[in-house]
């Protein structure tokens, strides 16, 4: 059962990573803020949803999100909502892992962002 719920997991993470980066990648080569903006926005949402369905899982004793995602999820550009979602629901606020590497994800993205828009 936790098997299968893992493997679905990964399918849905990896689809959402690929459709994110897609929209970002074309809207940067096509050279199109709104696209790269869409992408980021699927990445973001993404993020702070797996932080709250991690969250309601943990509460419910339910299969939990495996860490690595989260972090991968945040440092793959979602960073500001993987931050939002910590933030918002209180979860991995006491981690010290999280609330050193998803905050500097976060900045550095947001650094990449700034670049690109006066760089373009």
């Amino acid at each position: 059962m936790h098997h299968q719920w893992l493997k679905a997991h990964r399918q849905r993470r990896n689809g959402v990573w690929a459709a994110g980066w897609l929209l970002v990648l074309c809207g940067w080569w096509l050279t199109r803020l709104p696209l790269a903006a869409a992408g980021l926005l699927v990445l973001n949402v993404y993020a702070a949803g797996l932080m709250a369905a991690d969250k309601r899982s943990a509460r419910r004793g339910g299969p939990r999100v495996p860490e690595a995602s989260l972090l991968l999820t945040a440092l793959l550009g979602g960073g500001a909502g993987a931050l939002l979602g910590m933030l918002a629901w209180r979860h991995k606020t006491r981690h010290a892992l999280f609330m050193t590497v998803v905050p500097l994800c976060c900045a550095f993205q947001i650094v990449l962002i700034v670049f690109w828009l006066f760089n373009r």
